[in-house]
């Protein structure tokens, strides 16, 4: 994971600069955006100008580089004003003291507590709040309909567990003609903690403990999770690709109905009403091993950059008022699936498709892993999460792997927590 420890003299560099541009007239403020989210941000961004004198100047950093590139920007005293992150990342900027603390005014919304629960939980350090969310997302699983119905199953009830999920997918397997009951992209640490950990969290468990400072990787809920994995790759019904492939394969392989059941998230709903009409589906929330709910928070969180000037403060925080209206609140479901407050379902989701509404609702109960070494322990190609479920999952030495990802988020847990 790049270290982003920067001096103090380049803090006090930024804020001198940021106090010295402050001006009686309109004030201009920076907003850095993965472009992932650029279109939305950017839409947003120019609704506001539109109706304020003040102006908010979006530049699109691809995902890969925005880490890094922030860093250096804060390094080097050159930052933006503020930056929408993938929340995962906020403990680690917030551990830097590269962010502005924004409690008091998080804290005075009336929204508050209509704020997804993880962003907020991720956006919080030392008791203090740095970030609010703007672009969330939520992982579910979607299951083909007519394929349930031809392998006997009630299309109309969705898997209770993973345990009854594994046992559809054998018979949906059985169905024959190149039909899979099962597709998760096994290959991408960052898919895996998005639709695998839900599992564990449904169960009332975790790989890592509250704070993010222990790895707690060998629980009977992840032995129960990765025992149903195991059942369904045994008999055959885990679909081919999912091993190897990525996103866009798990989606193909889907919308050609020969998968039963897909993990994925809340963009599913619109990406097939869309592009693959015909497509028969539902979706529902991600069991446990034995039963409850649970799912990946994902998406951004809006962040002030430390030491900006008061001015720019009060701009980028008016614009977060400003997005939170329900007004624009619409305008982001309409474009990215999912709205920033858990208060407006009945507005926002009125003329879109309801199966949005399932991934609505769990965000109240969804997580995300609360670190500060997310890209080592479970981006990384190498790294010892993607290990773990490999092995697990795919290998012959469970109790090895297991093992093994214990002493290996250990030592990068001691080595980067601060």
């Amino acid at each position: 994971m790049l270290k982003i420890r920067w001096a103090l003299a380049a803090l006090s560099l930024a804020a001198s600069t940021a106090l010295a541009s402050t001006s009686a007239h309109a004030t201009d403020v920076t907003l850095w955006v993965r472009t992932s989210s650029g279109a939305v941000l950017q839409g947003l961004a120019d609704h506001y100008n539109a109706k304020h004198s003040d102006k908010i100047t979006v530049t699109q950093i691809t995902a890969e580089q925005m880490v890094p590139k922030l860093g250096a920007a804060i390094a080097g005293g050159e930052p933006p004003d503020g930056a929408v992150l993938d929340l995962i990342y906020l403990p680690t900027f917030a551990a830097a003291e590269g962010l502005e603390d924004i409690t008091e005014f998080a804290k005075s919304r009336s929204y508050f507590q209509a704020m997804s629960p993880s962003h907020i939980r991720l956006a919080t350090y030392g008791d203090k709040i740095y970030g609010v969310p703007a672009l969330p997302d939520a992982s579910i699983i979607a299951y083909n309909t007519d394929l349930f119905q031809k392998a006997g199953l009630d299309p109309n009830k969705a898997p209770a567990s993973l345990e009854e999920i594994a046992a559809d997918a054998k018979k949906i397997t059985a169905l024959g003609n190149e039909t899979y009951g099962f597709y998760f992209v096994a290959n991408s640490g960052s898919w895996l903690i998005y639709d695998f950990l839900p599992h564990l969290w449904a169960a009332g468990a975790d790989i890592l403990s509250e704070d993010g400072r222990t790895a707690t990787v060998d629980t009977p809920a992840f032995r129960e999770t990765v025992a149903a994995y195991r059942d369904m790759q045994k008999a055959g019904a885990i679909h081919p690709t999912s091993r190897s492939g990525n996103g866009n394969n798990a989606v193909e392989a889907f919308a050609s109905g020969k998968v039963g059941v897909l993990m994925t998230g809340s963009y599913i709903v619109n990406l097939l009403t869309s592009k693959y009409p015909d497509v028969k589906f539902a979706v529902a929330p991600i069991p446990g091993p034995k039963g409850g709910v649970s799912s990946f928070a994902g998406g951004d969180t809006l962040a002030v950059m430390k030491g900006i000037s008061e001015e720019k403060k009060k701009v980028l925080l008016d614009f977060v008022d400003f997005y939170m209206s329900p007004e624009e609140q619409v305008y982001i479901t309409k474009e990215s699936g999912m709205p920033s407050r858990t208060d407006l379902a009945a507005d926002a989701y009125a003329s879109f498709d309801k199966r949005n509404l399932v991934a609505y609702d769990v965000l109240s109960k969804a997580r995300t892993p609360y670190t500060f070494s997310s890209d080592e322990l479970f981006v990384s190609r190498t790294g010892p999460f993607l290990n773990l479920i490999q092995g697990t999952i795919f290998g012959d030495d469970v109790d090895g792997a297991i093992k093994k990802a214990q002493e290996d988020f250990t030592k990068i847990l001691e080595r980067t927590n601060p």
